[in-house]
């Protein structure tokens, strides 16, 4: 879907590809070999093009290896066992902001209508994907959109939620959705909305990139919702079933604006310290830790399966054992492409695996050095949050070229959403091809700094978890080296995969 989309529009066969990467985390067994193959050329995911980095990569490793754990020293001796706290910044305007009711229903309202939007245009529209509303509409605007909105503003989703007005409206002709049919199990979790979670990341990933896919995704998704509400309730569908939701929500946790209801009907905005709100969280459910893990494993396998590395390990190290295995598949490339894609399915498992296995390993250790009741299991809970930080803003990374090529088609498209030639707002002539480039050099430092953001922002909710939770008290050090270590693992790997050429 994505390669589909990044392309370009119609009839701009000489547009510039922009692929841009989502910051990506490598899981390759042994991390120091990455320092001694950092290559320096590269391309960052952004052009067919050769891009020569500004200075040797190793030289970025290196700065933001430092600057990790010289946030790290600072936190931890600095602030000695007091939290890092900022209620005294984040609350001198101790006001909240009251919204009336009706307009987030309204809201509502708009956001249902654009998803109804979105099936109508992909089923009834033209199936090309750069002039139907229903691909970047549903993947940028909606899927990544809510996101991007609740990181910052706060959980607007929860009141502007298109499935919950369904399914609000659909309990008035079947009221089982608004009771209890079977009770669900607690062991069940939040692993509905994963597997939801996973269904959506696979049609990006080996989608055909139609439009018609987006809608029928929808059209699957409220038939999901329904199925769901009338066996356990809309409440526990929203709850643990709803993975935009739960995206959303998860989202909402790094925002400095809090989101409630206020008891004459309306709504509240104010002020928090989301570093303290996230220390003072429960432990998450496993569900959840492994829904964040995922995150980061979907973007290290999109990340690593367009490089030239990667296809070559493929074509020169496992295709020549296969061949050796099956001659008959040598010059039979039908066969040979399927045998291909089975791979990606099976890597893409594989990777989601060992990716939640390297958290809880590197979990295990800081339990052991923490020197405390708390087994790896329990540890991995309490600190699954610091991955939420680095797998959005890998998230951003990837994604923001896309949406400023996106952005500039955005008139365009809401005035033909059906790409049927349609005029409905006056928009002036598509700009030249040339006018869309990017700077490469930019572009580059803009997927550093983002990097470099999200992984410091998880050092320092790491030192937060740890100082608020009393168990861990006194022996910080022993139990957040083994997370700086890892956090300093995955920015070094990211950095090194977006310097990778694509095949």
């Amino acid at each position: 879907m994505r390669d589909d989309i990044e392309g370009g529009s119609c009839g701009m066969n000489n547009r510039v590809k922009i692929h841009s990467p989502r910051g990506k985390s490598c899981l390759f067994p042994v991390a120091a070999s990455i320092l001694t193959c950092f290559p320096a050329l590269a391309d960052a995911h952004a052009w067919s093009i050769p891009y020569y980095l500004p200075v040797p990569l190793w030289l970025y490793a290196y700065a933001a290896t430092g600057t990790l754990i010289v946030s790290f020293t600072i936190l931890v001796f600095a602030s000695g066992a007091r939290s890092p706290d900022m209620r005294a910044s984040a609350h001198q305007w101790d006001g909240t902001l009251r919204i009336p009711a009706a307009i987030l229903r309204v809201g509502q309202i708009a956001s249902t209508l654009f998803v109804v939007l979105l099936i109508i245009s992909g089923i009834a529209g033209t199936q090309n994907p750069f002039l139907n509303i229903s691909m970047s509409g549903f993947w940028l605007w909606f899927y990544l959109g809510s996101m991007y909105v609740s990181a910052v503003f706060g959980n607007i989703y929860s009141f502007t939620n298109p499935f919950a007005l369904i399914l609000r409206i659909a309990a008035r002709y079947f009221p089982g959705i608004d009771g209890t049919r079977y009770q669900y199990p607690r062991c069940l979790a939040s692993y509905p909305a994963l597997l939801a979670y996973i269904a959506l990341i696979a049609l990006e990933l080996f989608g055909a990139g139609r439009p018609r896919d987006a809608s029928l995704f929808l059209v699957a998704y409220l038939a999901y919702a329904l199925a769901g509400s009338l066996c356990f309730g809309r409440e526990v569908w929203l709850n643990h079933f709803d993975a935009f939701g739960i995206l959303c929500r998860l989202c909402t946790r790094l925002s400095p604006f809090e989101w409630f209801r206020l008891p004459e009907n309306g709504i509240g905005i104010k002020l928090r310290d989301p570093i303290t709100d996230i220390a003072s969280e429960k432990p998450l459910d496993a569900s959840i830790v492994i829904f964040l893990s995922f995150m980061l494993s979907s973007t290290v396998y999109d990340g690593l399966r367009d490089t030239a590395s990667w296809n070559n390990f493929f074509w020169r190290s496992i295709y020549p054992l296969i061949v050796q295995l099956f001659p008959a598949l040598k010059n039979n490339y039908a066969i040979s492409g399927e045998i291909v894609l089975a791979g990606q399915w099976v890597t893409f498992a594989v990777i989601g695996l060992a990716y939640y296995c390297l958290f809880r390993g590197f979990c295990v250790l800081g339990a052991l050095g923490s020197r405390s009741a708390l087994d790896g299991k329990v540890f991995t809970r309490q600190f699954g949050l610091l991955l939420l930080p680095i797998a959005l803003f890998y998230n951003v990374c990837h994604y923001f070229t896309l949406f400023l090529d996106q952005g500039r088609q955005i008139f365009s498209i809401l005035s033909d959403p059906l790409g049927l030639g349609w005029r409905l707002l006056p928009t002036s002539p598509d700009p030249s091809p040339t006018s869309l480039l990017i700077n490469a050099g930019y572009i580059w430092h803009a997927q550093v700094f983002l990097i470099l953001v999200g992984h410091i922002l998880s050092v320092y909710i790491t030192h937060a978890i740890a100082i608020r939770n009393h168990v861990l008290a006194g022996t910080v050090m022993g139990n957040q080296l083994p997370l700086l270590v890892l956090t300093i693992v995955l920015t070094i790997s990211g950095l090194w995969i977006l310097s990778l050429p694509l095949a």
